[in-house]
């Protein structure tokens, strides 16, 4: 039997730039390596409120082995893309090949060679963009300081577009994390990829819906999800303030036994410090909170993916995963329409009824 290789490409306001990227797919698919296996091409609609959709279905009408999640609403690349590892069937996956081609798909054939040698993660690597010089550098200082920051060493320019045999996606699966970056998963798993260097390249058709705040707020989940060194700051800067108290403290002591009684003076530096402390203090609650929150919204929610529709699917494997929507949603049986709209899938997080023993380990 031919093995199986899975694509994952999220969606967002593509339009018709997604026939170019059917079309440089199918290319790379037809390709003398592609060839000697089976592919599916997963497309991830992130709700895109353009006439993506209308392309979607005219490519999963033409090709099957495209096969199209439609997201009940945008829930971000990378957990559309995590969620879409759940669909994914194949012996390797290519965890996240935008669909923008600014990453180029003649690299897949290479990254499949090094998987036939027998490496279990290979990546590619980011060694230059063709992109603006503020932006780039604003990357590589993102990049430097997690070296230092994150629990585990994130290899710099390395992102999510990488090759994972089956046994790493199942150890993917198992971690029941309700904002997944994979490439922080794949470090605290411990896998070292085998890299492989590019040029990443500027779009070729419309604007990057990843924005600068956007940038910024994964860079802002990256730290909080996978370090723990604010709240180690927290604990030196108590400890420092402290110090520093207790010094000043015997500064006024030693300066009331030379000069005598100072009664009356200070007042500016207890207005001063008074303040200064009351803000580390909400900075220190602020940073505190924000790991609470993400325990709340872990326990309470897991991750949960609404999918309101699939194309190219089996109908067995559709079937089911409505069954599970309706279990989730406490729906009645029977096709839920709801004056001609399409039935909602929710996914549950993967571990929920089986424990995550119960997957297969992965010998790194």
């Amino acid at each position: 039997m031919r093995k199986l290789i899975s694509v994952i490409s999220p969606v967002y306001n593509e339009g018709a730039g997604l026939q170019t990227f059917y079309d440089e797919m199918s290319r790379a698919l037809a390709s003398e390596k592609f060839a000697e296996y089976d592919a599916e091409v997963l497309l991830v609609d992130n709700a895109s409120t353009d006439d993506s959709q209308a392309y979607l279905e005219e490519i999963a009408a033409k090709d099957s082995r495209f096969k199209v999640i439609f997201n009940a609403r945008n829930v971000g690349i990378f957990l559309s893309a995590f969620n879409a590892l759940e669909f994914a069937r194949g012996d390797a996956v290519f965890l996240l090949v935008p669909s923008d081609l600014q990453d180029p798909l003649d690299l897949m054939d290479q990254m499949i060679g090094k998987w036939e040698e027998g490496y279990v993660l290979v990546a590619g690597r980011r060694l230059q963009r063709d992109e603006s010089g503020w932006l780039r550098g604003l990357r590589n200082c993102f990049y430097r300081m997690m070296e230092y920051v994150a629990d585990q060493r994130m290899e710099p320019g390395v992102g999510e577009f990488q090759l994972a045999d089956r046994r790493v996606v199942n150890e993917l699966l198992s971690i029941p994390d309700a904002a997944p970056y994979m490439r922080g998963m794949l470090a605290e798993l411990g896998y070292r990829p085998y890299i492989i260097d590019y040029v990443w390249r500027r779009r070729e058709w419309g604007k990057s819906s990843f924005s600068l705040a956007k940038l910024v707020r994964t860079a802002y989940d990256m730290i909080f999800s996978f370090s723990r060194l604010p709240l180690r700051l927290i604990m030196i800067m108590g400890f420092l303030i402290a110090g520093l108290s207790l010094l000043f403290g015997l500064f006024q002591i030693s300066l009331m036994l030379i000069s005598g009684s100072v009664a009356g003076r200070g007042i500016m530096t207890i207005i001063v410090s008074l303040f200064f402390f009351s803000g580390i203090n909400a900075v220190f609650l602020g940073i505190i909170g924000e790991y609470v929150g993400r325990i709340y919204h872990q326990t309470r929610y897991g991750r949960r993916v609404a999918v309101r529709r699939l194309l190219n699917f089996a109908d067995e494997e559709s079937r089911s995963r409505q069954i599970d929507g309706r279990d989730a949603l406490k729906l009645p049986a029977g096709p839920q329409t709801n004056n001609g709209a399409d039935p909602l899938v929710v996914r549950e997080p993967p571990t929920r009824g089986r424990r995550s023993s119960d997957r297969p380990r992965a010998s790194i």
